[in-house]
């Protein structure tokens, strides 16, 4: 070491120390009195606070909006739309009573109503929607509006849901919001293999995938389920959607490609009680003669939904007799179906009209020669009746893919179950029965 590195080495510490020493010094130093008294002396300062009229008018020229919605309803008028959610705006409701747009409020019933007004509650903008339509009713200059239809921009959002069951599946599932519909579709894909009543417990797992589709952030209530994983009772169950580029439908499959998809539904009913079975000969219950009972007789109560078992065609709606009110349902050269005593059919329901498997067809009633409330449910083979617990238990699954199919689907099911599984590793939605329960969580990708 150098000398010159040496004492630098030796004063510098010094140095700093006697620094450190002097700051000390200087903060443990006793405030005199003059100073105390200007420390202690209180400061006033006069704010002026400005009106709340400059404010408003401030906020006005940044063109504010408010926004509020609500549901067009039977017999609404605009004034009677508008009154309701709190908008008094002589201009725009005088300008509304044209009788084009009366019109238009009469068709709307059940549309999402939207309204943005500014500060002094004038109506600035009325939207009707219905999914990715709108009609605008707009404020374009003092007193003058203009009306017109639009297209607004649907997005289409990949939502991930990981629900654990507690005292109950559907609980579960609600808790954790997932749509109805998406629910729905995951108990018609396993009822078939699983059931529900008994078999699902608290503790099983059920992990979703599913598309939904939304406009400036409001969900259009329509959904694709893309990929479920169900662990009930020790047993996995597993069905992913595939859409097929050769034929352009979709179908749900497991891990190697076989169809999760049953023929037919095990019944019309989600939850069911028989009360009289499939026989060539029974008592009549009102008449007491002997005669065949060619359906099953599933007890319910009146308003149940009636479910059409497979894709299909209606071929009959209407009262027939002693059937009451009825449904026929042709699937294909072979199949048929009838359900009858509803109290009611499914709106839009026709002679023609394709349905698909697990729609809501009609509701339990008890028109006809009922005793109570049930649902009559035939199957039929080429017309002739047979035992429907019979089909059930021979029920064929859709077919399996294959060829370029079974290659495209292949790279598909990797993809989605590997998102499946890292959904384990996210916080669960618990029953209330459950400790801790937590907020189910959403990952998009």
């Amino acid at each position: 070491m150098t000398p010159r590195a040496l004492k630098t080495w030796i004063f510098a510490p010094a140095a700093f120390g006697l620094f450190m020493s002097a700051l000390t010094a200087l903060g443990l130093a006793p405030v005199s009195e003059a100073e105390s008294r200007i420390l202690d002396a209180p400061v006033r300062t006069t704010i002026a606070v400005p009106s709340l009229g400059p404010q408003l008018q401030a906020l006005a020229a940044h063109g504010l909006e408010l926004s509020r919605e609500d549901e067009v309803r039977p017999g609404d008028s605009f004034q009677r739309l508008l009154g309701r959610m709190g908008i008094e705006d002589h201009q725009a409701e005088k300008a509304l009573q044209n009788r084009h747009f009366s019109k238009v409020l009469s068709g709307a019933q059940g549309r999402v109503a939207v309204v943005q007004t500014d500060l002094n509650n004038r109506l600035l903008r009325l939207q009707l929607l219905r999914g990715g339509e709108a009609w605008i009713f707009e404020r374009v200059g003092e007193g003058q509006f203009e009306a017109r239809s639009a297209q607004l921009l649907v997005e289409t959002r990949t939502e991930h849901r990981s629900v654990e069951v507690g005292e109950s599946f559907f609980g579960a599932m609600d808790q954790a919001n997932v749509p109805a519909e998406v629910t729905d579709e995951i108990v018609t894909l396993f009822e078939s293999d699983l059931d529900f009543r008994r078999q699902v417990r608290p503790g099983d797992k059920v992990r979703v995938i599913y598309q939904t589709k939304q406009v400036d952030g409001r969900d259009l209530g329509e959904y694709r389920l893309l990929a479920v994983r169900f662990e009930a009772s020790g047993t996995t169950h597993e069905a992913l959607y595939f859409e097929s580029q050769a034929t352009n439908r979709g179908n749900f499959y497991d891990a190697e490609g076989k169809s999760v998809k049953r023929g037919f539904l095990a019944a019309p009913l989600r939850f069911t009680r028989v009360t009289s079975s499939f026989s060539r000969y029974r008592l009549h219950p009102l008449f007491g003669d002997p005669r065949a009972h060619q359906g099953v007789d599933y007890a319910a109560p009146i308003g149940t939904p009636v479910r059409a078992v497979a894709d299909g065609e209606i071929t009959a709606v209407g009262f027939n007799g002693g059937y009451g009110n009825a449904v026929g349902i042709q699937h294909n050269q072979r199949y048929s179906t009838y359900y009858a005593h509803l109290s009611r059919y499914a709106p839009g329901l026709k002679k023609g009209r394709p349905v698909r498997m697990g729609e809501v067809i009609g509701y339990v009633g008890t028109t006809g020669w009922a005793t109570g409330p049930h649902l009559h449910y035939e199957f039929r083979v080429q017309g002739r009746s047979i035992d429907p617990v019979k089909i059930a238990n021979e029920n064929p699954q859709v077919p399996s893919l294959a060829g370029p199919d079974l290659t495209q689907f292949t790279a598909v099911a990797a993809d989605l179950r590997k998102r499946l599984s890292l959904l384990d590793s996210v916080n669960t939605a618990a029953g209330p029965s459950l400790p801790a329960p937590k907020s189910a969580q959403a990952s998009r990708p």
